[in-house]
């Protein structure tokens, strides 16, 4: 009899286990989002950065060609780096897109 009572006792605590799993692991997940975006924001920032360095490369590249450098080569290169300059804002401005934005459960 004992032992039925036993099982009883653990089955009857086990909708509260369960319960307090689900509970942790919500929890998780919330602070899983909230590093994600965290992270999303914090890589945006670097791109941002990177942006600034690359513009201020070719606009040392342009003022070489001012002061009478190789006209071609050097317009060449600070043209890449204005293309490498805007492509890290339109990664920096969608990463901050993807952190203000509610993460979606995948679909299957």
């Amino acid at each position: 009899m004992a032992r039925t009572d036993d099982r009883h006792e653990t089955i009857g605590h086990l909708p509260l286990r369960v319960a307090e799993e689900v509970s942790r692991a919500g929890q998780l997940v919330q602070r899983v989002r909230r590093q994600t975006k965290n992270a999303q924001r914090t890589a945006a920032d670097s791109f941002d950065r990177s942006a600034d360095s690359h513009d201020r490369t070719a606009r040392s590249y342009e003022q070489l060609v001012q002061h009478g450098g190789r006209h071609d080569e050097y317009l060449e290169h600070a043209a890449r780096h204005h293309e490498f300059a805007q492509e890290d804002r339109q990664i920096a401005q969608r990463l901050r897109q993807l952190a203000e934005s509610p993460l979606r459960r995948n679909s299957r």
